[in-house]
């Protein structure tokens, strides 16, 4: 049954004219990032109103310590249902990519890709978003964050200082994908930051944690 509701998601909540897996990895490849537009409007309207009925966990403004302080303001919530319209975009979004790496000769991960950990998140409209900073270690192969709703500017660059920025078009409806150690046999993860938050957004992230 869940395999069959998987197939209808892949068919209806997702626009794949623009998905196109090689591009996608030359641009991972190449500069840390890539983004498409993946979701359809009537389902990422659904995903908006399910997150924004929501009561979000409010972060801890300022963590690290040192020259790796970051600064946030942002609220989180992953206790999801089984029934939640999250659950079946992160399971329909695995198959879906899974079916793409199957098609490549060689496969792109030192361990297969299997996102174990999906949190939503809340940045208020006037929010200072999350400055430059990288993904722990412990996330592993690859890194989405589909943009549900709201506006905000999303980049990525060189350091803590946010040199070399480059903005990825992160507009809702579209995922935007980071590499992450284990990406064709790289250690490397991108800086990247979120700013210019001008009206409340919402975001999902899915990951996968080592261990």
């Amino acid at each position: 049954m869940m395999e069959k509701a998987i197939k209808i998601a892949i068919r209806e909540v997702f626009i794949l004219d623009d998905f196109d897996i090689i591009k996608i990895l030359e641009e991972l490849s190449s500069i840390g990032a890539a983004s498409v537009r993946i979701l359809n409007e009537d389902s990422r309207m659904s995903l908006l109103k399910e997150a924004e009925g929501y009561i979000y966990k409010p972060e801890d403004e300022i963590v690290g310590s040192g020259d790796r302080i970051v600064r946030q303001q942002m609220g989180s919530f992953d206790d999801f249902s089984d029934g939640s319209k999250y659950i079946l975009l992160k399971n329909s979004f695995q198959a879906l990519f899974d079916g793409y790496l199957a098609e490549l000769e060689t496969y792109l991960f030192e361990t297969r890709l299997g996102f174990n950990l999906m949190v939503l998140q809340k940045y208020e409209k006037g929010s200072i978003g999350i400055t430059p900073h990288r993904d722990g270690l412990s996330y592993i192969n690859l890194v989405c964050i589909f943009t549900i709703g709201g506006r905000g500017k999303f980049f990525i660059c060189s350091d803590r200082f946010g040199k070399d920025a480059t903005q990825i078009d992160a507009s809702p409806g579209k995922v935007v994908f980071l590499r992450a150690p284990g990406f064709f046999g790289s250690k490397d993860r991108p800086f990247h930051f979120v700013t210019d938050i001008q009206e409340t957004r919402y975001t999902i992230g899915l990951r996968q944690k080592s261990g």
